[in-house]
């Protein structure tokens, strides 16, 4: 259906929502599980159909929903040909013609309005009905992890789209492996990482738009250097026995880039973890080059907002770059635990400074003043910049001291704990 005609049916007509069929795809994006706060039992706004019990393991469950594939064909490869020429790639380019396919269809694919889905986890019987989805495609519904589920802190569940529910082999989905997503459980109280993606753990140049088309469409997705090994390092640092250190990607991207991040994430090494993205899905290349640079403190903000409550005794570490606003939003996220009476839960702020991208912005992006701005009252001590992975060492070794001051053993591999946020391999997750 045309955008158009889908916007006055939307318009004129506010159907009862519909549950989904073999016909659509959901996305279920993987999440964190939490334990409530009694505050948080109070504040919950959506009605529970079970009883709500403190210590009860809970998450935020979001998911993506996309109408019948057939119908946008003609869409992907019209699009396709158009970043070709855009990039004057050559016809004869097989191997990138795919990828360009691949990372191009779910921002042509039509979206599902008004839809729910059921989900269970493995080894579960009870349902979970998340949606509906809203004007974007998306829903976001915080529900209690059923009875059923018996885990422990530091484990992962896998859920799954009700077999009734999942998408027909014949719509010839290269996502339709995302109707299964995974729910890490973490115990509040320890230490965790919000971390950008873009120019921070993967090559993006978002201040180049050409270059951002090459590195989101066309390219093989390429880690910033020294981020992997320096974020495994972290994981073990920041970990315990029966509490690995979970790991936010909080990135501006749209959802529509969630397979492609994930997959970057999976195969590059980094510690898993959630990948929280803008609930927008955008229709035209211009509308997404724009959504990786307007709002993103705002946004940004809000969500670590939302992530704070989830977890209200872990310490962080915010890890970002120079080319958007994360040092506005890091800083901005000290101060507001700091103004609650929560010094220190923001533990240390690390800003990437990207350089040689663009560098008649860079002057400005990555000026002394700049950092001193943003991070003005903040000791020196908390916040740092740097250029390459390797200077962060001296942290990492200061680290170790600050979150094992005893000199307990580094962390390792166990049922319930060390190496599980990494250990899964890229071949299980599909």
């Amino acid at each position: 259906m045309p955008p158009l005609m889908q916007f006055l049916r939307h318009l004129f007509h506010r159907s009862k929502p519909q549950p989904v069929d073999n016909g659509d795809e959901v996305w279920l994006l993987d999440n964190v599980a939490f334990r409530p706060q009694p505050q948080q039992q109070q504040q919950q706004q959506q009605p529970q159909p079970q009883q709500q019990t403190v210590g009860r393991w809970r998450a935020e469950y979001v998911a993506a929903f996309f109408d019948d594939n057939h119908v946008v064909r003609e869409k992907i490869v019209a699009a396709v040909a158009d970043i070709m020429q855009i990039l004057n790639i050559g016809p004869d380019d097989d191997v990138t013609e795919k990828r360009i396919e691949e990372r191009v269809a779910p921002f042509v694919r039509q979206i599902g309005l008004h839809k729910i889905v059921n989900v269970q986890y493995e080894g579960d019987r009870e349902v979970l009905e998340l949606g509906s989805s809203g004007d974007n495609g998306i829903s976001s519904t915080v529900l209690d992890i059923p009875l059923g589920v018996q885990t422990h802190p530091g484990e992962v569940r896998k859920m799954n789209v009700v077999r009734s529910q999942r998408e027909s082999p014949d719509q010839h989905s290269d996502t339709a492996h995302l109707e299964t997503g995974k729910t890490f459980f973490v115990e509040d109280g320890g230490w965790g990482v919000i971390s950008d993606i873009d120019d921070t753990i993967k090559i993006t140049e978002v201040r180049d738009r050409i270059k951002i088309i090459r590195n989101t469409f066309t390219k093989e997705a390429a880690p910033v250097p020294g981020m992997s090994d320096l974020y495994k390092q972290l994981h073990d640092v920041l970990s315990t026995q029966n509490n690995p250190a979970p790991f936010f990607y909080l990135s501006a991207s749209p959802y529509n880039l969630y397979p492609f991040l994930r997959e970057f994430v999976l195969k590059t090494g980094f510690p898993q973890g959630m990948i929280i993205l803008r609930d927008m899905s955008w229709m035209a290349l211009e509308s997404f080059i724009v959504s990786l640079t307007y709002g993103t403190q705002t946004y940004k903000e809000d969500r670590m907002r939302k992530i704070s409550t989830w977890l209200p005794k872990t310490k962080w570490i915010c890890i970002g770059d120079s080319t958007q606003t994360d040092p506005e939003a890091y800083a901005t996220f000290y101060k507001e635990l700091a103004k609650a009476g929560n010094e220190g839960r923001v533990a240390h702020i690390w800003i990437h400074k990207v350089v040689g991208v663009n560098p008649s912005a860079e002057k400005d992006l990555n000026a002394p003043k700049r950092f001193e701005k943003a991070f003005k009252g903040i000791d020196s001590s908390v916040w740092k910049v740097f250029e390459s992975a390797s200077e962060l060492n001296a942290e990492l070794e200061a680290l170790k001291k600050e979150v094992h001051p005893q000199g307990q053993p580094q962390p390792a591999a166990s049922t319930h704990g060390g190496g599980w946020w990494r250990s899964w391999s890229h071949r299980e997750q599909h």
